[in-house]
């Protein structure tokens, strides 16, 4: 076998990256840092992606399987960075959180490129410490946090380190895990309260990525036996519906997206309780499709408030005039959310639903209902923000090169990601199939 270091590589890049951004003075530095680290890490990580598509690995084992994981969460946080306002570094007045976003870029790919069942429970322990510490860094309470977190850790440490549980308390604490974790209804509050407090970057990058569905697909046989998949689904199903709802009535643009985020996650979590791999292949397919569309759709929030603040959905806004780029981003990240037919979530959303609805009618029925809420929402939304009264708006609102490039690169992946290696459909079923249920420890 040839040595690839280049996954290494991508951690150590965010890792250094966030030390020496730590200790630069002047802001300009401090942002000229973190992109170019940003990028570095994401050009490795696509690397080794490739050099495993060739028979290359590193000291990190990847798999067919979770090939392509790190260079798409990789590239991502990129993307994120690469499309951050200059005025979020420069002149903001709560500093740029770039240490922080470096060091969980690092986190996000060793969640991605784990492979031990142990090691993805400590990191999901860890993950939580970094919008902690803006949260403190801000200024903001962190009480609401701590009620949620502090149990959360509790149980990820115990089943990090404890060998020998018995699979019905292994069962109920990974339950209990992934519904803090994940926002599911009743655990979702501590959610909110983090994107309205905690800086937009570090929760979108924190909530999308749905780390837990990695822990359920490798304790899926564990789970089943247990019937403690039985009864997360239904608690993903009455989210489903309750966030889908919710959608519908709010009067905050970040708030509409908050819960945008938290009813998709549950629909990825409900295909994931099954024991069935086709149910199973189109959720982790859907998990990733609508990992790109809805930090594309973040990235359209995040330009707009950066121009216009924060934005209530009571009236039309018409940012189309000075922005259309934005609105057709928005339009193509909103076909991506739910499925359109030439997006990459469309087999994934149709194997859902067929493999759904003949084994749970009433699952199937709610979760096409919410598809149709969350479709009505979106298209709500959008005419509020980009429709309505003409508006002449200067050329400082403008789309800039860099939002342009990274809109671009979002738009590519939502139609295009099934076209890169290791991410189809047949690639990932065969792959499932292979790894078959597995047990916790």
């Amino acid at each position: 076998m040839n040595y690839f270091f280049f996954l290494e590589a991508s951690i150590l890049i965010c890792v250094l990256g966030a030390l020496f951004s730590s200790l630069a003075k002047s802001q300009e530095k401090i942002r000229f840092i973190t992109i170019y680290s940003s990028f570095f890490s994401a050009l490795c990580a696509f690397t080794s992606y490739l050099g495993f598509y060739f028979g290359c690995q590193g000291f990190i084992t990847l798999s067919e399987f979770n090939a392509p994981q790190p260079a798409l969460a990789s590239l991502l946080y990129f993307v994120v960075l690469l499309c951050t306002p200059r005025t979020k570094f420069i002149g903001a007045d709560k500093p740029f959180p770039s240490n922080l976003l470096l060091l969980s870029q690092a986190l996000s790919l060793l969640i991605c490129s784990s492979s031990s069942n142990a090691t993805l429970f400590l990191l999901l322990a860890l993950e939580p410490l970094i919008p902690l510490i803006d949260l403190i860094r801000r200024g903001e309470r962190i009480r609401i946090f701590l009620i949620h977190w502090i149990p959360a850790w509790l149980i990820a440490i115990i089943l990090g380190f404890a060998n020998n549980l018995p699979n019905e308390i292994t069962g109920c604490l990974i339950t209990i895990l992934v519904i803090i974790r994940m926002g599911i209804f009743p655990g979702h509050s501590w959610i909110i309260y983090l994107t309205e407090k905690c800086s937009f970057s570090i929760a979108l990058l924190f909530i999308i990525p749905m780390a837990p569905v990695l822990i359920l697909l490798k304790n899926n046989q564990l789970l089943h036996d247990t019937h403690a998949s039985l009864y997360l689904s239904w608690f993903a199903i009455v989210s489903i519906f309750y966030f889908a709802g919710l959608t519908l009535v709010q009067r905050s643009l970040r708030n509409f997206f908050t819960y945008l985020c938290l009813a998709l996650c549950a629909m990825v979590i409900l295909g994931v309780c099954s024991h069935e791999t086709l149910q199973l292949t189109a959720a982790f397919s859907l998990r990733n499709s609508l990992w790109v569309a809805l930090i594309g759709m973040a990235i359209i929030v995040r330009a707009l408030e950066a121009r216009h603040g924060r934005l209530s959905l009571f009236q039309n806004h018409g940012f189309y005039e000075s922005t259309p780029m934005l609105g057709i981003a928005f339009l193509v990240c909103g076909l991506g959310c739910v499925g359109f037919p030439g997006t990459s979530a469309f087999i994934s959303f149709e194997m859902l639903a067929d493999e759904i609805i003949p084994s749970s009618p009433f699952f199937g029925i709610v979760i096409v209902f919410s598809e149709a809420l969350i479709s009505i929402s979106l298209l709500m939304v959008y005419f509020k923000l980009f429709c309505g009264k003409k508006v002449e708006w200067s050329d400082i609102f403008k789309v800039r090169l860099r939002e342009m490039i990274a809109l671009w690169i979002i738009i590519f992946l939502i139609f295009g990601f099934r076209f890169l290696p290791l991410t189809d459909i047949a690639t990932t079923h065969h792959n499932l199939e292979k790894s078959g249920p597995q047990q916790p420890h």
